[in-house]
Order: C-alpha cells, then structure tokens, then sequence
C-alpha cells in the first residue's frame, strides 16, 4: 500500500527537504473565481489523499512544519482539500493545526493544542503554537 514508517523515517532523516518536493496533482474548477486550478501536492497531501497511517503522516507533517514557509496560516490551509480523505486520527491532528489559524469560538484554547502536540510529540507543532501564541510560555508556566 505505501512505505513503512521505517523508509519514510530514513528518507525524511537523509533528505528533510523532500516534504517539499510537488508533483502535479490535479486541477480543480473553482466557482467562485470561475476558473480552473491546478494543484501542486506535496508528500504531506499525498499522504493525506492516500490514507497514510497516522505515524507516517503525523512524521512527515512534523517535517514538513519545520521549515518556515509551510508554518503559515496559507500553507497550513492547502490541507483542507485533502482531510477529506484522511483518517480519523489525522484528521483531528489536523483539526488541531487548523485551529491555531482560525479563531473559531469551538476551538481548542492554544494551552489545549500544545498539550495535545506534546502529548503526541509533534514538536514542530508545539512550537508552532509557541510561536503564534506567545501567551502560552506565561500561562502553561513554562517561562
């Protein structure tokens, strides 16, 4: 079905700028701008798109959220295309991504994403949240 944890674990280990890597994917017809869009996917959407198990996409996310330009609120959003095909488990890793760029009055407070990407040992999330949210160095006592 795809790569075990192991493969992927060495290639990201080898060559962590391959979550950048894009292949053309697919085009879409968006309404709204009547026009017809062509997307770029990543490792990180192929992932999604395809199921990956949890442990693979939670570590090609990790990585891929390691480099500054996909820590964006417009990068972090081109996964909304691809959550549909997630499982459940990624699809609330990703919930909790998405939350951090929107201020949706349902969300996880940034104290609870935290714990929820220490707990798991996204550490590139947990930072990510340090770095919008700078209140939770104060409030979680970590300061």
């Amino acid at each position: 079905r795809g790569a075990p944890l192991e493969v992927v674990a060495a290639v990201l280990e080898a060559w962590p700028d391959a979550v950048k890597e894009k292949a053309e994917s697919s085009f879409e017809y968006i309404f709204e701008e009547r026009q017809w869009v062509q997307y770029w996917d990543t490792p990180l959407h192929v992932a999604c798109h395809c199921r990956a198990s949890f442990e693979i996409t939670s570590l090609v996310l990790n990585t891929w959220l390691s480099f500054k330009e996909n820590r964006t609120k417009s990068a972090i959003m081109t996964l909304q295309r691809v959550t549909a095909d997630c499982t459940g488990d990624v699809k609330d890793l990703i919930f909790h991504l998405f939350a951090l760029c929107n201020n949706n009055a349902d969300n996880p407070s940034p104290n609870e994403i935290m714990d929820y990407f220490v707990h798991i040992e996204m550490w590139s999330g947990a930072t990510l949240v340090l770095d919008t949210n700078p209140a939770v160095i104060k409030t979680m006592g970590l300061d």
